[in-house]
């Protein structure tokens, strides 16, 4: 599985150096119900929230190693004082799977983020948005979690499934380039409905396709389609 290394690359490259990075260990937050509800008046701000500029994507690879660590850009959860802009970015090595189940995999490691809420936070996402808003409750601030202990806690989910080699986890809180950040999540998010579309055995012009675009940048993607044609 190759289709997303360019796109990882090109997130890297957007990125600059980062000097927090925490390595995974076990944590003692735990894990809370997916369904808990954080009312307003225990919460103590909302990543992503107020309208703020709000990113989360996926990308897998089988090519590329990870060294199972959290990055983090920004402020650390004890620091933010209000609503603030969001980036949640994970790269993951998978095994290198028969590219007839790529696509039911890499949906089912997506689903990881609705099913993981760490006790004292809540999570509101979409897929169709790319957002994914985190509400952090009082009581997560004042016992001085970090970011530190969910990306941990992300990555034991994570690192479960058992087609995960290795994994990152980067936030971002203060970041001066989420337009272009999005643009690379939207791209991330197209390779993967134009594999869809492949797999699903669609024959179409390529000429007219809206996917050609996709196609013709993300390499190997041509190729896959070809492959599929002629069966």
């Amino acid at each position: 599985m190759i289709l997303y290394n360019q796109l990882i690359n090109q997130i890297k490259a957007l990125l600059p150096p980062c000097e927090k990075v925490f390595a995974y260990k076990k944590t003692k937050l735990k894990q809370g119900n997916k369904n808990a509800i954080l009312l307003l008046k225990d919460t103590a701000y909302e990543l992503g929230g107020s309208q703020k500029p709000c990113i989360s994507t996926m990308a897998v690879t089988s090519s590329m190693q990870f060294d199972n660590s959290i990055r983090l850009y920004g402020k650390d959860i004890a620091e933010i004082q209000e609503d603030t802009a969001f980036g949640k970015i994970v790269f993951l090595e998978i095994e290198d799977i028969d590219e007839e189940a790529a696509f039911d995999k890499i949906k089912e490691l997506e689903l990881i983020r609705y099913n993981c809420c760490p006790e004292g936070f809540m999570t509101r996402a979409s897929a169709l948005s790319m957002r994914e808003q985190i509400r952090v409750s009082k009581k997560a601030v004042k016992k001085g979690i970090r970011f530190a202990d969910y990306g941990s806690t992300l990555l034991q989910e994570y690192l479960k499934n058992p087609i995960v080699k290795s994994a990152q986890i980067i936030f971002i809180t203060q970041f001066d380039k989420f337009d272009e950040l999005l643009m690379l999540a939207d791209k991330i998010k197209s390779t993967t409905s134009a594999l869809n579309h492949i797999l699903d055995n669609v024959i179409f012009d390529c000429s007219t396709c809206n996917l050609k675009e996709i196609c013709d940048e993300v390499e190997g993607m041509k190729e896959l389609h070809i492959k599929k044609t002629k069966k």
